[in-house]
């Protein structure tokens, strides 16, 4: 059960129960591969095929139908080993609800073992042969499989569960379950070595790995958060003047590579627009290479550096070329240097054509973060003409 994903993909398509489901062409392949051993017959190997992918899809209906009653309309995918009921609530559930949803696949597994365990106690066995087979692999399949998949570890459903169980919000229990998933599949990997099953020591080192991945970037992520939160405090302390908050800003934006060319640009600009053009050249020449910055920046910049001798009219051809609303509070912070804000009524107007109401509205409201308030009422007039 994998609440809030889709996926694509490929596959075959089909309705099943009213729920969207897709079969991958390999997963029929892992299920022939896992019941396979050296001396089974093709038939055998066939009901086996038959057989545990009726259980797979019946344990993904049991989530699905769950899910369903909580009013959200869930995709049924078949893929490697197994199977994934993907769904958006409607409205954000209870923690009891998701385990309820969680719990229901092997719940339905448990139900039909327990069928089949009656219809073998009527019969008053398993029967021989391949009729015997055809009893243990579904009883195995349902109730067997079912059980594996309530250990306590991400992502069968008992991790889940036990995610919903932690205290903390949603990304504290996520990243706890994940430490004891790692815990259980450790201990659980070296016993199936020590008893010699190999196949299952190896599933269960996948799942410690992608454990051990999902903690670590769930740190990341916390560095990232405390780097942008860095980020913005400096920013914050760059419109109030500080002189430390320049220095500040780069370590942040340092700490927020590879992905810190927005932030960045908004330092700039904060600094052009708080009259510190030494500043903005720092954070302009300390961009890194891979992380290019939009050239109406560079043009900003010579502007407060020469207080509008350059990178004025660069400013006017690229807002004329690409009217945004990043062009237009450029261009506004500059000709506020070259003390001619009361030219950008006239400037925006002799641009031609209609004006977009986003370079309207950025270049009034950057006028009026820079005190001119007259101006940024004959700016907004533009778009009301």
């Amino acid at each position: 059960m994998i609440p809030l994903r889709a996926d694509a993909g490929t596959g075959a398509t089909m309705n099943i129960a009213g729920f969207p489901t897709r079969v991958k062409p390999t997963f029929l392949l892992l299920i022939a591969i896992v019941g396979w051993y050296p001396d089974i017959t093709l038939f055998r190997l066939a009901i086996w095929v038959v057989v545990a992918s009726a259980a797979v899809m019946w344990h993904e209906l049991g989530h699905a139908f769950a899910a369903r009653r909580l009013g959200a309309s869930p995709r049924i995918e078949l893929y490697g080993f197994g199977g994934a009921t993907t769904w958006v609530p409607p409205t954000d559930p209870t923690r009891s609800q998701l385990i309820g949803v969680s719990f229901a696949g092997p719940f339905a597994g448990f139900v039909l073992g327990a069928i089949t365990a009656v219809g073998v106690a009527i019969a008053g066995g398993t029967g021989t042969g391949d009729v015997r087979y055809f009893v243990l692999v579904a009883l195995w399949t349902n109730v067997g499989w079912g059980l594996i998949n309530l250990f306590p570890v991400l992502p069968l459903d008992g991790g889940h569960i036990l995610a919903e169980l932690l205290p903390g919000d949603r990304t504290t229990r996520t990243r706890r379950a994940a430490m004891v998933s790692v815990s259980v599949a450790a201990v659980g990997m070296v016993w199936l070595l020590t008893i010699e099953i190999v196949f299952g020591a190896l599933v269960l080192g996948w799942i410690a790995l992608s454990n051990m991945s999902l903690l670590r970037s769930g740190r990341a992520q916390d560095e990232r958060e405390k780097a942008e939160d860095d980020a913005r405090d400096a920013l914050v302390r760059l419109g109030q003047r500080d002189p430390a908050a320049v220095p500040d800003l780069q370590e942040a934006l340092e700490r927020l590579r590879p992905r810190s060319a927005p932030f960045r640009a908004v330092a700039i600009e904060a600094a052009a627009a708080t009259g510190n053009a030494a500043g903005a050249r720092v954070l302009l020449d300390t961009s890194p290479l891979d992380e290019p910055l939009p050239p109406a920046l560079y043009a900003l910049v010579f502007a407060a550096e020469s207080e509008g001798r350059e990178g004025l009219e660069e400013l006017v051809q690229i807002l004329r070329r690409e009217p945004t609303g990043a062009h237009a509070r450029w261009l506004t912070i500059a000709l506020r240097w070259a003390d001619r804000i009361e030219d950008l009524p006239s400037v925006l107007a002799a641009l031609g054509g209609p004006l977009d109401a986003a370079v309207i509205g950025d270049a009034a409201a950057a006028a009026e973060a820079i005190g001119s308030h007259a101006v940024a009422r004959d700016v907004r007039a533009l778009h009301a003409g």
